[in-house]
């Protein structure tokens, strides 16, 4: 498979991700599961502004750490630059309104997940809307799609570009 056909179906899959809505067939990778139900690895869908209503097509996807606790990936305002942070499920939810719960059906590797987590915490990242974004960057920490970012190396010094796709450095 060439890498552009490997790109536009990353591409593909990233919208049918955003347009859950819209999509129905995106059900056989993740189910919605109620809100009081919530697990560490579910995505949670939030409205991309603060709002009594989930119909909007694009979210803000963030990933449920456990703890109170959700990870998510976000621009930084008038910058290609991206944020990498944890913020209370409670507090994101009470600014943000109504959210809807994904799990994935066929589970994921916890251990991968929370090594993930604690790199991802220490790491920069560019935000790209369409290739690098809150998307991309929760369906990698459940090895389900790509997120490129930089990491420091083991001494602290300045980060490594590194692109992750699922569990392998490429």
């Amino acid at each position: 498979m060439s890498s552009s056909s490997s790109s536009l179906e990353k591409t593909i899959e990233m919208k049918n991700f955003l347009l859950h809505d819209v999509l129905p067939d995106h059900e056989r990778i993740f189910m919605e599961v109620p809100e009081n139900s919530i697990k560490i690895g579910d995505i949670v869908l939030f409205n991309m502004e603060s709002s009594s209503s989930t119909s909007t097509i694009f979210k803000h996807a963030t990933v449920y750490c456990g703890e109170g606790e959700v990870i998510h990936f976000r621009n930084i305002e008038k910058s290609s630059k991206g944020r990498i942070s944890k913020e209370g499920f409670l507090i994101m939810r009470h600014q943000r309104g109504k959210c809807k719960v994904l799990r994935k059906r066929e589970g994921f590797n916890h251990e991968t997940f929370k090594k993930k987590v604690k790199e991802l915490m220490n790491s920069t990242a560019n935000y790209n809307l369409v290739n690098n974004n809150c998307i991309n960057f929760a369906l990698y920490l459940l090895d389900v799609g790509d997120f490129s970012f930089q990491s420091p190396n083991s001494h602290g010094e300045e980060p490594v570009l590194a692109r992750l796709t699922h569990n392998e450095i490429v």
